[in-house]
């Protein structure tokens, strides 16, 4: 099955860009302003398995969950040569600003969903490190949460869904979806 590349990704949030998008610049300037009331914007980044050393994505925002949705249906049947190619977009988790599932969103997206694939961010993206409060996992996967950069400190395992994080409210700065049945 063919790769989505950095290109298709990017095509596709230009093909977006009319839908409500927002630059990733824009979204963490709304994300980095620490206030719960600023207007929820909705992203979504792509994960690679733990331990892959490529630069971290910046996510793609849009103004409405149902962006993130057409973004990742869009990013899986379409390649840099806008040809059409087998879904290659499986979101495998969530996290949220708000408890429950409220606030902005940041949708986590790999090739595949978590089975026998362990994806992770050793470093949050720009504007959810410390913004945090409720996630969950999807498609085979549950999350782990971590309270220090590389994987480390305290940890919360969501297996799928926290809709609060308790002390970590805020306070997380990595995250690894891994299959379900396995802690962190």
């Amino acid at each position: 099955m063919p790769r989505i590349t950095v290109i298709s990704a990017a095509l596709a949030a230009v093909l977006f860009a009319g839908l409500g998008a927002a630059s990733p610049a824009a979204a963490a300037e709304t994300l980095d302003t620490g206030s719960k009331a600023a207007a929820a914007e909705h992203c979504a980044v792509e994960v690679q398995a733990v331990g892959k050393r490529t630069a971290p994505p910046t996510p793609v925002c849009f103004s409405e969950p149902e962006g993130v949705e057409r973004y990742l249906d869009a990013i899986g049947t379409a390649d840099a040569s806008g040809r059409a190619v087998a879904a290659a977009s499986t979101s495998l988790g969530t996290v949220y600003s708000d408890s429950n599932g409220g606030g902005s969103s940041l949708t986590f997206w790999g090739s595949s969903g978590c089975y026998g694939v362990v994806f992770g961010f050793s470093s949050m993206p720009s504007g959810w490190s410390n913004n945090v409060s409720s996630a969950g996992g999807s498609h085979g996967c549950w999350v782990t949460l971590y309270g220090t950069t590389g994987y480390g400190g305290s940890r919360l395992n969501c297996t799928p869904w926290c809709g609060g994080i308790g002390g970590l409210n805020d306070q997380v700065k990595s995250i690894v979806f891994r299959p379900t049945g396995t802690f962190g």
